[in-house]
């Protein structure tokens, strides 16, 4: 019977404690569900969707995740400067945890585009693949606070190592030199030779490669820089354009290609690399001249307008030509006291059939007289010789060409065994449209 009993009784314990073991492994696993993060939601932006947004978190649906998982989160996609405003809230059921996500888009104000200057061994649309698949909030456009510009460089830079080439990434906030507003964030390769070694102009024919060839020279053993390039794009190269009547001329950005190196130079750790930039270039017509009219001129007549600007009639329209005239006629207009005269051109271009008609618009402003004379840096014997020969009294009307002829033909006034430095200054009075000339002499 003993016996028995201990067998009755083991049984007992044995059923017992299966079923508390069962009810133990059953609320855990209850337990692990109910942190389980199982879905989440995007609410107040358009711009990203709810899988970009979870990639960006670093939140995994599956994970268990709590409440400080989410807040990280949330803070990691504030600290972007993409969002103005990120909050969240969660519900928890049996089946898991639901995360509601709140974001409000930055100003687009406050963005600003992503430009490459010299990633030479990538195409622009290489960079950017390359960049959607490593930073989820990356689109091209990137705050001007926040961290995302930090995270592009990273991933550039991964880019780079991967491909074992050299240099090191970094970025400039690009500001618009007139208000200072930044306009792009530039990423360049540092710690790496970029060198020029020819330039491309696909677009161009064969005559305009001769001439943009020519212009580009400057260009040649230069280090490759897209930023560099389209200033000397705009300063050199279009003027080849627009002096013969091409006034829509546009060049691309530019992009560059890799000269295969022998096999001696690819395994030389010093060996510069070098790249032909190629700079696509749109043409476009040539527009020839059908007029000119001049508006607000009053002082100068229109034929003596006219006779210093060449715009004939039928002709290409060199627009080069014309910056050059116009600054003469200011001189023009200078010379005959009106200090604030402005021209402004006004060019309407017919596509139908190929013409231009210029409108020069005058401002000639207020006549302005001589003021006061100073002459400073001589001896005063020198400086009354000086001033009896100065023959643009106080009163008359100024003539800014005056001063650099008055030191041209004074100069042996001066005196010998010294080398003399000139310098006049110009100061307008608005109030009593007086000018004041204020001319040093320093020894060299």
């Amino acid at each position: 019977m003993k016996t028995v009993a201990r067998l009755l009784l083991g049984l007992t314990l044995f059923l017992f404690f299966s079923a508390a073991a069962a009810q133990k492994k059953a609320a855990s696993s209850g337990s692990s569900a109910s942190h389980k993060l199982v879905a989440l939601k995007v609410t107040g932006i358009t711009s990203y969707s709810d899988k970009e947004i979870l990639a960006a978190s670093g939140l995994q649906i599956g994970q268990n995740a709590a409440d400080g998982d989410f807040k990280e989160a949330v803070q990691s996609l504030g600290d972007s400067g993409m969002f103005s405003a990120a909050s969240y809230s969660y519900s928890t059921s049996a089946s898991g945890v639901r995360l509601e996500i709140q974001l409000s888009d930055v100003d687009r104000s406050k963005l600003v585009p992503a430009q490459f200057e010299n990633f030479v061994w990538f195409s622009d649309e290489e960079l950017r693949a390359g960049l959607l698949g490593r930073v989820s909030l990356f689109k091209g456009l990137l705050p001007l606070g926040g961290n995302l510009p930090d995270h592009v460089t990273e991933a550039l830079q991964a880019m780079l190592t991967e491909k074992r080439l050299p240099g090191r990434v970094t970025f400039l906030r690009n500001p618009d030199r007139q208000t200072g507003t930044v306009t792009s964030i530039n990423y360049r390769v540092e710690e790496a030779s970029i060198r020029i070694r020819g330039v491309e102009f696909p677009g161009a024919s064969p005559e305009q490669t001769v001439l943009l060839t020519k212009a580009s020279r400057v260009l040649i053993g230069a280090e490759y820089s897209r930023t560099a390039i389209a200033a000397v794009a705009k300063l050199d190269l279009l003027p080849v354009y627009f002096q013969r009547g091409y006034l829509k001329a546009d060049f691309d950005s530019s992009s560059a290609r890799v000269v295969k190196q022998s096999s001696a130079d690819a395994d030389a750790q010093s060996a510069e690399i070098e790249v032909d930039a190629i700079l696509p270039v749109t043409p476009g017509r040539i527009y020839s001249t059908s007029g000119v009219d001049w508006r607000g001129n009053s002082a100068l007549s229109a034929t003596e307008l006219a006779a210093l600007v060449h715009l004939p009639v039928g002709e290409p329209a060199d627009t080069v030509r014309l910056r050059r005239d116009l600054d003469n006629l200011g001189k023009l207009y200078r010379s005959r006291g009106y200090m604030m005269a402005q021209i402004k051109p006004d060019s309407q271009l017919n596509d139908d059939n190929g013409t231009v008609h210029y409108e020069l618009n005058i401002v000639e402003g207020d006549l302005f007289r001589m003021g006061e004379l100073d002459l400073n840096g001589l001896n005063t014997g020198t400086i009354a010789r000086l001033r009896a020969a100065w023959t643009l009294h106080e009163g008359q009307p100024y003539n800014a060409n005056y001063p650099a002829k008055f030191v041209e033909d004074t100069r042996e006034m001066l005196p010998r065994g010294v080398q003399w430095k000139v310098s006049v200054h110009e100061t307008p009075d608005a109030r009593d449209k007086t000018v004041d000339v204020d001319i040093r002499f320093t020894q060299q």
